[in-house]
This record gives C-alpha cells, structure tokens and sequence, in this order.
C-alpha cells in the first residue's frame, strides 16, 4: 500500500473513501504501519492501539459498505495528545506520576470524534503534563522534529504536530494553554488552530491552568482543520465554560468566501508593537513575502497599533504558574522527586505567585482582549509570525534575536500567549522556510466565535501556496 506514504490530508482522504476508491482499514493498516516504521526515530506516540484500532476501521468499512457513510471524517485515522482521555485507554500526561492512569471517560471531544465515525489509533507523546513548551521528556523521552532529527518539535503537542507533519495520522486532538498547539505546528510545518475559549469543551483533559486550556487540533490542512472544529465544537453540559453559541458549516464557510477576496472586501492588521521586537531575520523576511502575497490576492493589509500591549505577560504568566501550582499541590508536596527538574522548577514558581498578581492578571486580560476586539472591529483578521525563530536544537538554551538573549521557552512562547490569556481564535499555517530548510509559519487572529474568518483566509492563502504539497518534511 501507498496511501500514506507521503503525508495525506483527511480530505483526500476522504473523498477516496466516499468515492469506494479507499476503504478504512487500508488507510488504519498503513497508518499502523507509518507508525511502526517511523516513531522509533521521531518519539511521536507514548501508545498506540493498534489491535482496536483494526476493529474499529473494520466496523467503519462495514457501516460505509451499508450506505451509512456519516461524514468527512469517518473511517479516518486520529490521534489524541496524552492529556486527553480516552475510554480504556492509558493517560500518562507524559509522566512518571500518572505512568499507569487508564481513563474510564472519554474526553468530549474524543467522544465526538468517534460518533462522525474517526478512529482512534494513539497517543501522543507531550512536555511533561504539558507544562512547557520543548517537548524535551525525561520520562518518555523528546519528540523529535521530522524536518531535522536534531532539532526541537515544540511543545507540548509536539508529538501531535510530528505525527502529523510525518504522516503517521491527518489529524491529532491536542492542548494549547501558552501556544502549545501553534508552536510545535509552526516549527513542524503543520496547521495548528486553537479555537475561541468556549468553543471546544476541555471535559477529560488533564488540567493546566483552566483559565487558559484550550483544544484543538493540528491537521495537515486548513480544510482538515475546518472539519475537525466542526466536529468537536459545541456547547457541553459537563463543561461549564463552554459557550451556547451554534457552530458554523465551517467548510462551506471557507469554501464559499475563498472565492471572494477580491475587491479588498477582507481587512487584514499587523501589530506592530511587541510582536515585531524580536524576529529573527529569515522569520521576518518570510512574513514580509507572505504579505506581498495576499497583497497580491487583492486583500487589504495595514499596520495596527496597540497602547496595551505591556500587559501581554503579565495578563498571561500569573495565571498560568498560579493554577498549575494550585492543581499539582498535593503532588509537589508528596512526590516531588518525581517530576522531571524544568517542570518541578516551573511548578514551584507558581506557589510564590501572590494574589494580588493573579488578580491583577486576570484584569489585563480584559484589558487585552478589549483592545484587540476593537482592532478586529476594524479589520477582519490579525496576522503575525507564530515563533520569532525557526526550530532550535536539543542544545540550544537560549536564542540571540536583534543582540538580546531570550530562553528558548520564553522565545517559542512569546508571539502565542496573548491569545491564551484573551481566549481568541487563532491559527498558525505554514507558510515558508529558513535556514536549513526549517518551516516558519505565520499566526492569525479572529475576533470570539468567528473562526470562519481565520479559515477562510487561512485556506484561500493554503490553496494559492500550494502548501499541503510544500510542506512534505524528507522522511
């Protein structure tokens, strides 16, 4: 078989599917096969379920065969990040800790995706109970970059963006609560989308900060991700943060407006403040093309300005160290030697966070997102690099942008948090490469509950770069 020998996306996937000319447990079998073949070097997965994964397309191909075809994403091949459960499944969140955890839930959105008829292959690999940004696992050891070995995957859906990027599954479900999605898709040459907080409920996933949790998914294109997000959204009784807003047909959405962006009808603003300061130079260059191009598709694009953008980490980091400190207590006090060092580090940070901080951080967020709501009243989308940088390597502590030394967490992180803190929409696509052939993406930003905006933009630029074909890393 050669379904996925090179990376494939669920909707050419699909289409064979519906059209008789695949069936689910070919496209599973090489998956499985994929997976075997390529995690030994890449560390993508923790567990894979290979044996109920072969039942399951089984029944798919049955239920296809009786004229029960339910979907894009039926019979299709999916992987989770292991904070998410899954009914009878082993959820380590990447630790020692939780080593021996089954879940005896599904996670709401697990539990959507296998009603369109998706089939769980895996798990993948994650930062130690997602707490940073590297993907660097003393316990399950590193997911690795599939464009470069050498190289980091991000995190801490690393696993999830390089099963993907690889092509062992088209979509991973995955979390971002500090950029957790968009950096590894970013580094990893992927599509990473972290819907509006409300949109995708977090019941069954294992906690970060709740404030700032969010999930998504990272796919091999935008209309993969369109899909999944029509999927897994909608409101949910055992999430109270989830909001009652009816999900759009996210794919006639995009494919209808693709089509429409001539005449400058879509607006589109660049911040300047804060995410310009440090860029390196090839990530700025590649930013700078990507806009001359949808200048070129007749879309409008100007420069922004911001007055509050000081606030974007400290609206950002006393959230995030204070509650994951709050939900790991009992375990910082009884099992502490069993953390790996970075985590337990960043862990014990959060106790010295001071209430008066906390609260201080959850009012400049509001702030935040005011203001950026009021830019996105005048212009439909936001758009900037998603990482100052290309992919680091395993040895690189730190990065030297425009003659400042930043940490690589806080480097990778910087351009990702403000949408965490402010809870909108935001996507990061593929859209160049730097030095050594390493993907560079580019962020976009929409105001709450309108991701149709950033997809449709997201797809018409994806669709005239050709990029499901670029982006193909040399396996």
């Amino acid at each position: 078989m050669t379904i996925l020998v090179k990376p494939t996306s669920i909707k050419e996937l699909s289409e064979g599917i519906k059209n008789g000319d695949l069936s689910p447990t070919e496209i599973v079998e090489e998956s499985l096969e994929r997976i075997n073949n390529l995690n030994p070097s890449l560390n993508a997965f923790i567990t894979v379920l290979e044996e109920r994964a072969r039942e399951d397309a089984k029944t798919a191909e049955k239920q296809i065969k009786a004229g029960k075809y339910s979907g894009p994403l039926h019979g299709i091949p999916f992987a989770i990040k292991d904070v998410i459960c899954a009914l009878g499944v082993r959820c380590t969140a990447g630790s020692k800790i939780m080593s021996d955890f089954v879940s005896d839930i599904d996670a709401s959105s697990v539990a959507k995706m296998k009603k369109s008829g998706a089939i769980l292959v895996g798990t993948n690999n994650t930062h130690e109970f997602a707490c940073g940004i590297t993907n660097v696992n003393p316990h399950y050891g590193s997911s690795k970059n599939p464009w470069n070995l050498s190289r980091l995957s991000g995190g801490s859906s690393g696993g999830s963006a390089v099963s993907v990027s690889a092509g062992m599954v088209p979509v991973s479900l995955a979390t971002d609560t500090s950029g957790s999605i968009r950096v590894p898709s970013s580094l990893c040459g992927v599509v990473g989308l972290k819907p509006t907080y409300g949109r995708v409920s977090k019941y069954g996933i294992i906690d970060l900060a709740p404030s700032l949790d969010h999930v998504g998914s990272i796919t091999r294109s935008v209309w993969d991700a369109a899909a999944v997000l029509q999927t897994i959204s909608g409101q949910d009784p055992l999430d109270p943060t989830t909001a009652d807003i009816k999900t759009p047909d996210y794919i006639t959405a995009i494919e209808e407006k693709t089509n429409n962006y001539s005449n400058n009808k879509l607006s589109v603003g660049i911040p300047k403040e804060y995410f310009f300061d440090y860029l390196q130079p090839e990530v700025e260059k590649t930013f700078l093309d990507f806009v001359d191009t949808l200048r070129s598709m007749d879309i409008s694009v100007s420069d922004v300005h911001m007055s509050e953008a000081g606030k974007i980490y400290e609206s950002w980091r006393p959230i995030r160290l204070g509650e994951s400190a709050e939900i790991h207590q009992k375990w910082l006090q009884t099992r502490p030697k069993d953390y790996g060092e970075d985590v337990l580090k960043m862990l014990t940070q959060g106790t010295l966070v001071s209430a008066m901080d906390y609260i201080r951080a959850h009012k400049f967020r509001k702030e935040l997102k005011n203001e950026f709501v009021d830019l996105l009243g005048k212009h439909d989308v936001l758009v900037m690099p998603t990482t100052p940088l290309v992919a680091p390597s395993f040895e690189d502590k730190s990065v030297n942008i425009n003659g400042q030394a930043l940490q690589i967490y806080q480097a990778l992180s910087r351009q990702t948090i403000a949408f965490d803190s402010t809870g909108l929409p935001a996507i990061s696509i593929p859209i160049g490469f730097g030095k050594d052939h390493l993907p560079i993406g580019v962020q976009m930003i929409a105001p709450p509950f309108q991701e149709e905006k950033i997809l449709s933009l997201a797809y018409a630029f994806e669709c005239s770069n050709d990029s499901i074909t670029k982006f193909r890393p040399p396996l």
